[in-house]
């Protein structure tokens, strides 16, 4: 089920609805394996910083990391991270 959902819904959602369901999310490698959280919308009328939570989603793949979209908000500030924390990119 987990892995029909984004990036963005896992850590804004499904990890917060009961304990099992964030430890399922925290320690399954396999669903970070691939990180999309492209953003087609306005960054400024969204909750969060998206920065913040693709690097929280990039630990969470523990290494595993296989691809990445990043689209419309990436910096090189976080390619950098990607780069220096995950060399698997």
């Amino acid at each position: 089920m987990f892995m029909r959902l984004g990036a963005i819904e896992v850590l804004e959602s499904a990890q917060k609805v009961c304990m099992k369901w964030r430890r399922i999310c925290k320690n399954n490698t396999r669903m970070w394996r691939t990180i999309d959280m492209r953003n087609d919308g306005d960054l400024k009328a969204l909750e969060y910083d998206l920065e913040i939570m693709c690097r929280h989603a990039v630990d969470l793949s523990r290494g595993e990391l296989l691809d990445v979209n990043i689209e419309h908000f990436g910096t090189d500030q976080l390619l950098q991270y990607m780069n220096t924390e995950h060399r698997t990119l």
